[in-house]
């Protein structure tokens, strides 16, 4: 579903903005995410930790604008969610089994808008997508305060 998107930025810490970013993990277990439902506008650094026992992965994305949390989870649930749900922003953190990826996400979350959260593996060639087994998600950010 996801095609490489520009926006959302794998970063360092040093590339972040004047205010400190808010630390947020997306635990990933067999098969679901475990993250925040709703945050706060503003920067904030995502890292993927994988309890699980598979290799997983987060698909993380700006849903394109006017789709909210429900429609985004109903279309997220589809077997091939369509590539107009993203916005052109998107990244993706990968983790093996027990560990955490080695890289973190940096996203200046934006006021009302909903991200998606996203695992498309396959256990093997002829299982389904980790999604079609109920990995996926989505994050709220609240309205600017």
């Amino acid at each position: 579903m996801m095609k490489v998107l520009a926006g959302l930025a794998v970063a360092s810490l040093a590339a972040c903005s004047a205010r400190p970013p808010r630390s947020v993990d997306i635990t990933a277990v067999n098969y679901a995410f475990q993250a925040p439902a709703t945050l706060p506008p503003g920067p904030a650094v995502f890292r993927l930790v994988n309890a699980g026992s598979v290799p997983h992965e987060v698909q993380l994305f700006l849903l394109k604008a006017g789709i909210g949390a429900d429609s985004g989870r109903a279309l997220l649930r589809q077997e091939h969610p369509p590539d107009s749900l993203a916005d052109s922003s998107g990244a993706v953190l990968i983790a093996a089994p027990h560990t955490t990826a080695p890289e973190l996400i940096y996203v200046d979350l934006q006021p009302g808008r909903v991200y998606a959260l996203l695992c498309q593996f396959r256990d093997s060639a002829k299982a389904p997508r980790h999604s079609q087994l109920g990995m996926f998600g989505v994050l709220h950010v609240t309205a600017a305060p």
